[in-house]
């Protein structure tokens, strides 16, 4: 898993889930270093099985379930009260989620979920508006209904192929961000070929 530039885990002390929110929660100029580290914890404990943010429940290592893919989209949203657009730390975390969680019993919601992040933090990056986040990430709400039409800069595509190479080939996530990669993308057509090909 990537460094997101904290010196240490805001969780290493063993804290639960309810003090994990709490911290988002928290004014803070760092909050989404601090939303990408507790996305980062709930990865940790994805590959286990155990921790604070599978308590209580049958968890097996290096599955995702509805809970946890509920916990990333909490996370997600508190981080995103003050306007602020998904940020490369976060979008990073849920790309190593992505990875570690080779089987998905979420029916689904996990690949919507990464998508709708990746997509909303790549728009912003390219200095396009966006929706909040509760309404982008939210599960009724459709990517094509809110993401709008815009050209991918050089550095947001390498950065962007990098995490998809990553990725299972042909999966359900891949799949999705690239194709909705591909249908917003204006003027430069060569990303959305390379998109497309390490998707499939």
């Amino acid at each position: 898993m990537r460094n997101h530039g904290l010196a240490t885990s805001l969780w290493d002390e063993g804290r639960g889930i309810t003090d994990m929110i709490a911290e988002i929660e928290m004014p803070a100029s760092d909050v989404t270093l601090r939303s990408a580290d507790a996305l980062a914890q709930v990865c940790r404990e994805i590959i286990t099985g155990e921790g604070p943010t599978v308590a209580g429940r049958v968890h097996f290592s290096r599955s995702i379930d509805a809970d946890d893919t509920a916990l990333c989209v909490r996370i997600l949203i508190l981080a995103g009260q003050a306007g602020a657009p998904v940020s490369r730390a976060e979008a990073d975390a849920l790309f190593d989620i992505n990875a570690v969680a080779g089987e998905r019993r979420d029916s689904g919601r996990f690949d919507d979920l990464l998508a709708k992040a990746v997509v909303h933090h790549v728009m912003a990056a390219c200095a396009y508006d966006v929706p909040s986040r509760e309404f982008a990430l939210a599960p009724a709400t459709k990517l094509s209904g809110w993401a709008a039409a815009f050209e991918i800069s050089i550095e947001v595509r390498s950065w962007l192929e990098t995490r998809m190479r990553e990725m299972i080939r042909g999966g359900a996530a891949a799949r999705a961000i690239a194709n909705a990669i591909s249908g917003l993308q204006l003027p430069r057509q060569v990303a959305v070929t390379n998109l497309l090909d390490i998707a499939a």
